[in-house]
């Protein structure tokens, strides 16, 4: 009996110490981890931004229409496709000059590749490449031939400046611009823009929207 006894007492006793000891470990845990946790957005403070932010890009507020015979006055993509702007997503590009150089380029790779990342979405989003003027004839093959689902026009200074007043500034090369499928300029990209940025805005607006 005494044996017994003398076992169940240790027994308890090592469970009471590795309980106090787990408070102990518990009461430390609580300390450490949000001194942890804020020295970790201290080194990485995007995360906080990125979290902050509503849209990536700069909304157009009010939303500013864009008239659809503006982007049909000079077409260099097939007449009959270019009219598949209406009633779609639309990520408009501007182009510099009449070549499509290198930042046009890097600009289309990641306007292509937000299209890509829609999925089920992608028949509701276009993309429309604008030269100023009329586009070099072997540029715009060029381009053509690298990018099938790409519409391509000229932007006459008409057009130029009904973007540019819903901007607020020059376009300058690597712009883009995001029409609703009304043809109302919402937000516009720098360049430079992360591609992520643009998905996720879009995705957010065609979530809440049916249209398109």
């Amino acid at each position: 009996m005494i044996h017994i006894k003398g076992t169940q007492k240790v027994t308890g006793t090592n469970i009471k110490a590795w309980r106090n000891r787990m408070m102990i470990i518990s009461i430390a845990l609580i300390c450490i981890i949000p001194f942890g946790f804020a020295w970790y957005l201290a080194k990485n403070p995007q995360l906080v931004k990125d979290r902050q932010k509503t849209n990536y890009g700069h909304l157009i507020s009010p939303a500013q229409s864009i008239d659809y015979d503006l982007f049909f006055q000079a077409p260099v993509t097939t007449v009959e496709n270019l009219p598949e702007i209406k009633g779609h997503w639309v990520m408009v590009q501007i182009v510099a000059g009449p070549v499509c150089a290198d930042i046009c380029k890097e600009t289309l790779q990641k306007t292509e590749k937000v299209r890509l990342l829609m999925s089920k979405d992608i028949p509701r989003v276009r993309r429309l490449l604008l030269f100023p003027g009329q586009a070099s004839p072997d540029s715009a093959r060029e381009i053509a031939n690298l990018n099938p689902a790409l519409l391509i026009t000229g932007m006459s200074d008409a057009l130029r400046q009904r973007l540019q007043d819903s901007v607020g500034r020059p376009l300058a090369e690597g712009t883009v611009l995001l029409l609703d499928p009304f043809s109302n300029a919402m937000m516009w990209y720098e360049p430079g823009f992360d591609p992520y940025g643009i998905l996720k805005d879009l995705q957010r607006l065609l979530r809440i929207s049916q249209i398109g």
